[in-house]
């Protein structure tokens, strides 16, 4: 193998100095106006090139038939000004495009959505007003000395990912790739698409890497780059191989999936359907009910007209008495068919319930309810329990059931069981962590206004459970279920149960499947787009085989595997690729030596 030197380079030398001889000079031709053609002239100009156009008096057959000079003629003027408003057209189509692909424009969209998805990360969203008022409030107590609730509400911060210069900041990324996918990715594949044939040893020399090899023949090139995976095409000694097209049609993968991401974004914001509910153990509620439209395009999934039931709700505890975790034993019912269970699964927090198009996460829980049970059938509850009893018997069974059962006073222990609910005081004044609480009145309230004598019950899980007298002053605590019961203002209390409520977020999101495709996209396209689009053009001229190669990526890598490819090229006998070249003479006989 011998490099490319003088030689080859006097050879194209020559070449193309024969061809500045015919043409002259560059740069010294000169576009000549009418008095240096005339001057140049050898014959004298006719009149008929200087006179005017003389006007006709009668109306020629041609005068009725429409022009396209665009000169004198009504037709001829509209022509032109649809010429001149379709030339202006494209001119802006073209400066619209070409700014809308540039690169540094492309990355300040971006630096701005990451701006906005960073204060979307640092300010909670989608709280109530009352929230960012609070928590962000005027005068001294600034945040960072200048955030406050008022501006965030204004300049919509607690919903960026749904306010206006959200989705128009998206869509002008949008439209910057779809201008760049337009005006350069796919201009470069149809160029890398096209074969093309060199046939001078000039030309390759703008095409990167060149090299010459003596005695060689571009057919046996040919055979060894088809081994190296090259697509290879011949033509009259000219060859041209490639690789790696699949590296050109990267990029416009990527800007495809980021486009098909962009997509699912704005079809999530305008089309998602969310909601919350605390619902207690063994309640159920309907789906549609607590579902609500982020835009007026967004549609009700079919399967919202279902029904959840919550069959169990339980909390697991770390050592230190901490909430693990808490899972939730859902059913999916439906109520055209009776209330038949479709689906039934015990959700976790990362573990969440899916259907026909619906989500369901276990975000939260609560306490809704205290079971307590009144010992003594002379404690006044326990009267007031029995006289209930005896009422609804009564509207049943008629009177003498009523004084039967009045009369035996004998009452079962599960009937004086009362259901308190249980409510939060999370937030409230002097109150700290989450706390819920309940009350059992004792007595009716004064006439005054006065708060009614009773008992305060409350909770921090379903774990324990503290009991405080009418004055306020501490009594115990009862562990729920250990029948063990504590005196309370003269009443023997047992805390039977405990019922928690699960608390659930719904959500109705159609634009993810195609996030999720987008991203799976963009990663095996980022990946294709690395791939090197290797070229190859080789010349035979004579016994020589002029070489030239370049790629776009791993340079260094390509420069050793042509290397290979040119030393596994096989070098004939002078005489043998002499014949062997296209439009070779036969070699003449040797003469024969003296004697």
């Amino acid at each position: 193998m011998i490099s490319f030197g003088r030689p080859v380079q006097a050879i194209a030398g020559r070449r193309f100095v024969r061809c500045l001889a015919k043409g002259g000079q560059p740069g010294d031709k000169k576009k000549l106006n009418v008095t240096d053609k005339l001057r140049l002239g050898n014959a004298p100009p006719t009149l008929d090139v200087l006179k005017a156009p003389q006007p006709t008096d009668a109306p020629s057959v041609a005068d009725d038939a429409p022009s396209t000079s665009g000169l004198g003629l009504n037709g001829g003027a509209a022509s032109a000004g649809t010429l001149l408003q379709s030339n202006a057209l494209q001119v802006a189509w073209r400066r619209l495009t070409k700014e809308l692909s540039s690169l540094p424009r492309a990355i300040a969209i971006m630096a701005l959505i990451a701006v906005l998805s960073g204060l979307g990360t640092f300010i909670p969203q989608n709280k109530s007003i009352e929230y960012y008022l609070v928590n962000y409030p005027d005068g001294a107590e600034k945040v960072l000395g200048f955030l406050t609730g008022d501006l965030i509400l204004t300049l919509q911060l607690d919903h960026i990912y749904t306010a206006d210069y959200f989705y128009l900041s998206m869509g002008l990324l949008a439209a910057s790739l779809a201008a760049c996918t337009y005006t350069r990715q796919w201009p470069a594949v149809k160029v890398a698409q096209r074969w093309r044939f060199l046939t001078q040893p000039k030309s390759l020399l703008k095409q990167g890497r060149t090299e010459v090899l003596p005695n060689a023949r571009v057919n046996d090139l040919g055979a060894i780059l088809l081994q190296r995976g090259y697509q290879v095409f011949v033509k009259d000694g000219s060859l041209y191989g490639f690789k790696g097209l699949a590296g050109k049609l990267g990029p416009i993968g990527v800007h495809a999936a980021l486009l098909l991401c962009l997509f699912g974004t704005a079809w999530s914001g305008f089309g998602t359907l969310k909601g919350n509910v605390m619902c207690p153990e063994g309640q159920d509620f309907q789906v549609a009910s607590f579902l609500q439209p982020s835009s007026p395009i967004a549609n009700m999934p079919a399967s919202a007209s279902n029904v959840i039931h919550v069959n169990k709700f339980t909390i697991d505890y770390r050592p230190d008495g901490s909430v693990a975790q808490f899972y939730s034993d859902l059913s999916l019912l439906d109520p055209a068919q009776g209330g038949k269970e479709l689906m039934r699964k015990t959700i976790s927090v990362n573990d969440p319930f899916r259907f026909n198009g619906v989500t369901m996460y276990q975000t939260d829980w609560s306490l809704s309810a205290l079971t307590l049970r009144v010992l003594g059938q002379d404690a006044p509850l326990a009267r007031a329990a029995q006289a209930a009893e005896a009422q609804a018997a009564a509207s049943t069974s008629g009177p003498a059931s009523a004084a039967s059962a009045s009369s035996s006073g004998a009452l079962p222990q599960q009937r004086t069981a009362f259901n308190l609910p249980m409510a939060s005081l999370e937030g409230k004044p002097g109150v700290a962590g989450r706390l819920w609480a309940t009350f059992l009145p004792l007595a009716e309230p004064g006439q005054d206004g006065a708060a009614p004598k009773g008992i305060s019950i409350l909770a921090r899980d379903p774990q324990s459970v503290v009991f405080y007298d009418s004055k306020g002053e501490f009594v115990g605590v009862r562990r729920p279920g250990s029948g063990k019961p504590i005196e309370v203002e003269g009443l023997a209390l047992v805390v039977e149960d405990v019922t928690g409520a699960t608390g659930l977020e719904l959500k109705s999101d159609p634009g993810v499947p195609a996030v999720y495709a987008g991203f799976g996209g963009l990663m095996v396209t980022t990946l294709i787009s690395y791939l090197s689009h290797s070229q190859v053009w080789a010349l035979q001229q004579g016994a020589d085989m002029f070489v030239a190669g370049r790629t776009n990526r791993a340079k260094l890598a390509f420069d050793r595997e042509l290397d290979d490819i040119l030393n596994a090229v096989p070098e004939l006998p002078p005489t043998a690729a002499a014949t062997a070249a296209p439009g070779a003479s036969a070699p003449a006989a040797a003469p024969t030596p003296k004697q």
